[in-house]
């Protein structure tokens, strides 16, 4: 399973958990680790979240991915592959020309709030210090399990079962202030990288990592 496909899963199946595109408020600033489960693969993936800055990272692949919010409707999006010391950066008029802007909400919170009305409510419990109110449901084919930390609003626990996947998400710390020793990334870091503008993609087609991207992506040649 690629990188890019995880990060779909662990940001909640794509479009199939978000709503319309919004751009509420952030809830409170914090950092979450996860297990996250997909087929055969089991890995650490990490959430930041910021009022203007959310930054997920997926320790199996290397792959950090920071959005920015710079206007109401205006977002940047950096993804970071350590490994090869690149910086893929998607300015807001790309993500514009891509027709790609984000659902906020369901960034900073793993997967989009407005799903809750969706979904059926039962039991609550008391996790990581906070209530959680449980959720569960079918949405589009596939079958929801979610246990929902309403003070944090993000998920304690995450099953997603259908169409031949299979996909858990839990959560294993919480935090005000990231740890040190997770694998955020900072300013200084990221200067040392190679930084790519992601419409420059077009005439770096000879650049075997460009290549590559836009064979992930389901475009072999750019245009």
């Amino acid at each position: 399973m690629n990188a890019k496909y995880v990060l779909l899963l662990a940001l909640g199946m794509g479009a199939m958990l978000s709503q319309a595109h919004e751009t509420p408020a952030t809830p409170k600033a914090l950092a979450a680790r996860y297990t996250l489960n997909s087929h055969k693969l089991k890995t650490d993936w990490y959430l930041w979240r910021d009022t203007d800055r959310i930054e997920t990272a997926t320790l199996a692949s290397g792959q950090n991915v920071i959005w920015e919010r710079q206007g109401p409707h205006s977002f940047r999006q950096r993804v970071v592959f350590a490994d090869e010391g690149r910086i893929v950066d998607y300015s807001p008029g790309e993500i514009r020309t891509r027709h790609a802007e984000p659902d906020w909400s369901q960034l900073g919170s793993v997967i989009s709030p407005k799903l809750l009305g969706a979904l059926r409510r039962g039991a609550s419990r008391l996790q990581f210090g906070q209530q959680s109110t449980h959720y569960s449901g079918h949405v589009q084919g596939q079958e929801i399990a979610l246990w929902w930390l309403n003070d944090s609003q993000l998920p304690a626990q995450l099953a997603i079962r259908g169409r031949g996947r299979a996909f858990t998400l839990r959560l294993r710390e919480i935090h005000a202030v990231s740890p040190v020793a997770w694998p955020r990334t900072s300013e200084e870091k990221l200067a040392d990288y190679t930084l790519i503008d992601a419409a420059d993609f077009g005439d770096m087609e000879s650049d075997p990592f460009v290549a590559r991207l836009l064979a992930r992506e389901g475009h072999p040649h750019a245009h």
